[in-house]
């Protein structure tokens, strides 16, 4: 079956970022200006593959797989030269051009999950980094931890990729690093609660989104309404949350909340605004309290049950997280210089975007045996093929199309879990909403 379908590694890769434009891009940010001793095609499937997807985490080590492939000897101040702040603008652009590709959504949601255009999760990781780093990136825990970096993440579930990266310092607020506009419009965010902020849940509203996040434990708006109940003589309405479960009996709790917040200042004054949210509460039998949700989703289109079930699809950037940092060690950064931490960060970003690439196009060509190529084992068969999709990318064509049969048949073998039959994460809510749906 493999020998005779063709997913096509070189037009794959060069699809997300063809030659004639990194060269572009090379020239526009500075990265070529000082030689052209190190040829940037080369250089940048080096750093994508051998140190993002490979086993090359040094410097020398990198400099030897690139005169391999480029076929082209360098002493090691020419090749640690390169790695400068221009060549890490370089990176940067490849990389939000990349995402922007990807993030184009060919799929749709099912279920109630339908009416929106994209599930998209909010959610940000730290990376420990040499202690010299301390003042480009203090970090947070300086009694082990004297520098790290904290990579917020945009993530687009449908297209199973982030659609925004932004590098801070692990001191930076992650609600002033997310951004909302028009894109948000008809789409359902996820947000973590290190981007609450009822400033923020306002501007997605304001902007046609939609948003489900945790509420704080310590919150305690004030409940102005029920969704599909009536108050039964129990004096919820008008009073506050915290008030409200410490004597609520049932196992879900459905409402209007009123909240008051301060807006940003405007020529040095603040206005306090008050808006209304809906509150979601459900009982947990586990841990024997109530989690709950915030959100501006319509009772008539998510049920109570729903907006906590959606909630957990949350857990896929958890395992981007986790695929990024096992499988292509984005917090393993060997370096004590900032322009290269950059450099290694967004070069991780490219990779894995790369190798999700690539993914697509096996299970397409697999179709119903697709769900049994999970993720994780993906990664594992990706890097073990490092070195011969180099030699696809950069060898001639002539000698290309024939390292590219043997390693497309590979690729097409090893990618099936011959044990995984479970649906993913995904499926597993959107089918968990169609059958609340299906009971309403």
């Amino acid at each position: 079956m493999a020998r005779t379908q063709c997913i096509g590694i070189r037009q794959q890769l060069t699809s997300l970022i063809s030659s004639r434009r990194l060269e572009a891009l090379a020239r526009e940010t500075g990265a070529l200006k000082r030689s052209r001793k190190v040829r940037i095609v080369p250089l940048f499937w080096t750093l994508v593959l051998g140190f993002g997807a490979g086993k090359e985490r040094s410097f020398a080590g990198l400099r030897r797989l690139y005169a391999t492939v480029a076929r082209q000897r360098l002493v090691p101040s020419a090749f640690w030269d390169r790695f400068t702040p221009d060549l890490a603008r370089f990176l940067k652009r490849v990389a939000q051009e990349v995402m922007a590709k990807v993030g184009e959504v060919q799929t749709t949601l099912h279920g109630s999950l339908g009416g929106f255009r994209d599930l998209v999760v909010a959610d940000a990781t730290v990376l420990r980094l040499h202690e010299l780093l301390a003042r480009a990136f203090p970090g947070s825990r300086t009694n082990h931890t004297k520098a790290a970096c904290k990579l917020h993440v945009v993530m687009s579930v449908l297209a199973a990729g982030p659609r925004t990266v932004k590098i801070t310092s692990e001191r930076a607020h992650d609600g002033k690093t997310i951004r909302i506009g028009p894109w948000i419009r008809d789409r359902l965010l996820l947000i973590d609660l290190g981007y609450y902020a009822f400033g923020l849940f306002e501007r997605i509203r304001r902007n046609g989104g939609h948003f489900i996040s945790r509420l704080k434990c310590n919150a305690n708006p004030k409940i102005v309404g029920l969704h599909g109940a009536e108050d039964r003589g129990g004096g919820i309405i008008g009073t506050g949350l915290q008030e409200t479960l410490g004597r609520l009996r049932r196992k879900v709790l459905d409402a209007e909340v009123e909240v008051t917040y301060k807006r940003r200042s405007y020529a040095g004054e603040r206005t306090q605004v008050r808006t209304r949210f809906r509150l979601v509460a459900i009982w947990d039998t586990r841990s024997r309290q109530y989690h709950t949700y915030i959100t501006n989703i319509p009772s008539a289109r998510l049920s109570a049950e729903e907006v906590a079930t959606t909630y957990r699809a949350r857990w896929l950037a958890e395992l981007l997280f986790a695929e990024w940092k096992s499988g292509y060690g984005i917090d393993d950064i060997p370096s004590r210089k900032r322009s290269a931490v950059e450099v290694f960060v967004y070069t991780s970003v490219i990779t894995l975007l790369a190798s999700r690439r690539l993914l697509g196009a096996v299970r397409k060509k697999l179709q119903h045996l697709a769900h049994r190529i999970p993720a994780m084992r993906w990664v594992r068969v990706f890097r073990a093929y490092v070195m011969p999709i180099l030699l696809v990318l950069l060898a001639p064509p002539r000698h290309g199309r024939y390292f590219a049969n043997a390693v497309e048949a590979g690729l097409l073998h090893e990618a099936l879990d011959p044990h995984l039959s479970r649906p993913g994460l995904l499926d597993q809510v959107q089918n968990a909403t169609t059958g609340h749906l299906a009971k309403a």
